[in-house]
């Protein structure tokens, strides 16, 4: 299908984003390995949910878990055999003759755990192979955890219970009238998700044993698995899907069409280190309240170091009419004073600094600050030098993703007008192995309350990735997500508002904000970072 021509340039702003960052920024390990049980094969997701074919020829794989050295183990129940297959998909026998392995679990030190369903046992192998019985006469153990600790939680389907064996072997009931205990999996707070195949129910258990239903409305719920941003993916033997589940609980389809997924598994990968890198928004820099006002908030307690730019001249050369020819850029702190100034980023005494980050602006009569800031509330304010006016770009970078402190919120304010003129925000996800949950708002009438006049009385909120092709859209923030958005506490107080919660794979993204029936007036477009 043909994009529209607006769509065409609209794709700057996450395109001139791409085209000046190093291609690392966009790297995301951390993929989802899935047991397709019906089709004997194990497949393979990268965060963005493109799927391929990891491994063929198996025979009912179930269960699926990675060691330390991102070698897979897979329980392959009709074969009664575990195999081991290394990254690059060679396959070797691991062990052979049990009885049923459907579930795999490795300890601290390496040692793999199996639970042998028709035998009723647990066995332990060393990482040689050496294989010992961990536990006796079970119900139907189909599935494995272990906890911080290196208690061993153990899903047993015939008894509807979860066991709880001690590193010593000692086992106590954790819980019991379930409806078929398959899948378990462990958040990073040490609570205990639970797979309930009968009910269709996920179930949250606390550390103390106190449950909760996580999710319901399932169909033959099976294998459970976090990623490193604590989201819940969950394998639907019944409806041939894979669901994500958000800290929060939003749901939403990860993949469809498979074969009866059993177990799921991630692949190792280093702590995640997902974070907002960047936003950069183009409007029209008009005077007075009109200038294009860029807003962040820092978390943490150590101080972070950014790079503020206002591009002008340099929107030209994508086809962008109209471009401010001139831009200046200031830096203020939550008090309103003035931090930095500057008109060309060449006049910067840290002009190197900026250079080495790879983020000189192209054009020298365009700003740049680098600034390392302390924890708090920060504006950047662009305007035309002596009051000209124009299209321009305000961008902000995290050059210091290392640091404990975070982007929690970006933010910028315009004057959204029609056709070229509307607002358009860029933001990239940077980082890897995982994903970053956030909620996108744009606020026109509430602006009215803080004395900017001629706020956009409704606007719209569209958000789309690196190619344009639209994510989700809305118009009034309770139509859509209305629960999710609830959730996260940052709803917007005006219902003819918009906002958006999205989970993202690091990329470059866009959202786009215009007036219901082509309105305009000042709006304010804002990404939180949830998780």
């Amino acid at each position: 299908m043909k994009k529209i021509a607006f769509l065409d340039w609209l794709v700057t702003v996450a395109g001139l984003a791409t085209a000046l960052l190093p291609f690392s920024v966009l790297a995301a390990p951390g993929d989802l390995y899935e047991a397709d049980n019906s089709s004997n094969t194990i497949l393979k997701f990268t965060p963005d949910g493109t799927k391929s074919t990891f491994a063929s020829g198996l025979n009912r794989p179930f269960g699926l878990a990675f060691d330390g050295s991102s070698i897979l183990f897979e329980g392959d129940a009709g074969s009664n055999t575990i195999f081991e297959i290394t990254p690059d998909g060679t396959k070797s026998t691991f062990a052979s003759g049990l009885s049923g392995p459907v579930g795999l679990a490795f300890d601290s030190s390496g040692n793999l755990f199996e639970a042998d369903q028709f035998s009723g046992e647990i066995f332990e192998f060393t990482p040689d192979g050496t294989k010992s019985t961990f536990a006796s006469g079970l119900g139907g153990p189909v599935s494995l955890a272990f906890d911080s600790s290196g208690n061993l939680f153990e899903a047993n389907y015939n008894s509807g219970k979860i066991s709880k064996f001690a590193p010593d072997g000692t086992k106590s009931t954790f819980a019991s009238g379930l409806g078929g205990p398959v899948g378990l999996a462990f958040d990073s707070s040490g609570n205990l998700f639970e797979a309930d195949y009968d009910s269709g129910t996920i179930f949250k258990f606390a550390p103390d044993g106190t449950k909760t239903t996580f999710a319901s409305g399932l169909s033959n719920p099976t294998g459970l698995a976090f990623d490193s941003s604590g989201n819940l993916f969950e394998a639907d033997q019944g409806s041939g899907t894979i669901f994500i589940f958000t800290p929060f609980g939003t749901k939403s389809t990860f993949a469809s069409g498979l074969g009866a997924p059993s177990g799921l598994a991630f692949e190792h990968a280093p702590t995640s280190t997902v974070h907002l890198a960047n936003i950069s928004t183009r409007a029209l820099v008009q005077t007075g309240n009109h200038v294009l006002i860029g807003g962040f908030i820092i978390s943490g307690t150590g101080p972070k170091k950014l790079v503020m730019r206002a591009l002008g001249p340099t929107l030209s050369s994508f086809g962008v009419p109209g471009v401010l020819q001139n831009p200046t850029l200031e830096l203020h702190n939550a008090s309103g004073a003035l931090i930095a100034f500057n008109d060309n980023w060449g006049d910067t005494p840290n002009k190197q600094q900026i250079i080495d980050a790879n983020l000189a602006p192209p054009n020298a009569a365009e700003p740049a600050i680098l600034a390392t800031l302390d924890p708090g509330n920060y504006t950047a304010i662009v305007r035309g030098a002596n009051n000209t006016t124009g299209v321009a770009l305000v961008e902000g970078y995290d050059i210091d993703a290392g640091t404990s402190s975070k982007l929690e919120n970006i933010s910028t304010r315009g004057l959204v007008q029609t056709g070229a003129n509307v607002m358009i925000a860029g933001v990239i996800v940077g980082g890897s192995g995982g994903r970053q949950e956030v909620i996108v708002r744009a606020l026109g009438p509430t602006l009215s309350k803080f004395g900017v006049a001629n706020a956009l009385a409704d606007p719209t909120l569209e958000l789309r990735d690196i190619n344009g092709n639209l994510i989700r859209s809305n118009d009034n923030w309770r139509s859509t997500q209305q629960a999710e958005i609830i959730a996260t506490g940052l709803q917007p107080s005006n219902d003819a508002e918009s906002a958006i919660v999205a989970i993202l794979a690091p990329s470059n993204y866009t959202t786009i904000v215009r007036g219901v029936n082509s309105t305009t007036g000042v709006a304010l477009v804002e990404v939180y970072r949830l998780n």
